[in-house]
């Protein structure tokens, strides 16, 4: 065969990004991202396009669909297909919520046969997004941010961030809470951007969830020079503050406690005392072993106190502290391992 021949699309390209090496699925926070500041792309893996739920069009040939599929792998895509972003699909079509699953970024408007035939062709989906159906750029963010389903993926610092633009685009964070429809109040807003003037590894360290939104606030308020030194001293109170607390006792510790706990005590378990006519205290069980003698019993303690104990199986040694101690000092003895570890 000869080696200038016409190479098919799928070998121009490369492997298809749908077998094996699809790039994770871009989440609600990267949508909103990628509306304030990214491109969308010319071209995406089919797996992260959905079907239009709304498409009135059920049935497809079968034999179009694999002729497209040949074609498309030989020859290219030639016509791209239209989509939405998922965002800005639901924003529009609420009610498509449940139908369209996070993993897919898009939503194909136009090409309902083209994303079929790239699925069994094994090549990318050439695409044109088009959100303009939902609303501009701010229209999409101010329902990112009204709307708890689509909040939750957001971190702080992406939640500033969008917020940041809706102000810069609305005059004021007054006028951001009326587009929002109360969703988020000034305090909330002004919370949020005050984290955007923090140092790129503190706004990284709040996004991981490491730096609390309070201190990190806190920071934002003080000049620049000021935010590392005093979010570093609040993290380094919060620890030692943290380290003085009592560590809670769970697991195998938590249970033997409990099993102390809940047998009776030594006072309970002692032979009662009553008063006689001559106003003097005798034991009844005292008063029982003078009419019927008892057997003598002889005492295994000291039997058990000379078995060795093999240190090294933890059982073996929670059963001995339960037989040896009392409550308290088991409690003493968790509490010590506990601060010792």
């Amino acid at each position: 065969m000869s080696s200038d021949r016409r190479k098919s699309a799928a070998e121009r390209t490369g492997p298809s990004a749908a077998f094996g090496s699809a790039r994770a699925p871009r989440s609600t926070r990267g949508q909103i991202i990628d509306s304030v500041v990214g491109a969308p792309p010319a071209s995406v893996a089919p797996d992260l396009v959905a079907e239009n739920p709304a498409n009135p069009r059920r049935e497809f040939d079968e034999e179009y669909l694999n002729s497209l599929a040949r074609n498309m792998r030989e020859v290219g895509q030639i016509q791209t297909a239209t989509v939405m972003t998922r965002l800005a699909f639901l924003v529009a079509h609420p009610e498509h919520q449940d139908a369209v699953p996070a993993e897919h970024e898009y939503v194909v408007i136009d090409g309902h046969c083209r994303l079929r035939a790239a699925r069994e062709a094994g090549i990318d989906l050439r695409i044109t997004v088009d959100d303009s159906s939902a609303g501009t750029r701010e229209d999409l963010l101010a329902a990112a941010l009204s709307a708890n389903h689509f909040r939750k993926d957001l971190t702080p610092i992406e939640e500033a961030e969008a917020i940041e633009a809706l102000v810069a685009f609305h005059g004021s964070a007054a006028a951001v809470v009326t587009v929002l429809g109360g969703a988020v109040n000034d305090s909330w807003i002004s919370t949020r951007r005050a984290l955007l003037k923090l140092p790129e590894p503190i706004q990284q360290r709040v996004a991981d969830k490491e730096v609390p939104i309070a201190i990190a606030r806190k920071a934002g308020t003080l000049p620049r020079e000021e935010q590392t030194a005093y979010v570093e001293t609040k993290m380094a109170e919060r620890e030692a503050e943290r380290a003085r607390k009592p560590r809670p006792v769970r697991g195998r510790a938590a249970a033997a406690i409990k099993k102390v706990q809940s047998q009776p005590s030594a006072a309970a378990a002692a032979p009662s005392e009553t008063l006689n006519p001559s106003g003097r205290a005798s034991s009844t069980a005292a008063a029982t072993q003078q009419g019927v003698p008892e057997p003598r019993v002889e005492s295994r303690a000291s039997d058990k106190s000379d078995v060795p104990v093999d240190w090294t199986k933890p059982d073996a040694v929670i059963a001995v502290i339960l037989e040896r101690c009392p409550a308290d000092a088991v409690q003493k003895i968790v509490q010590g391992l506990l601060d010792a570890c």
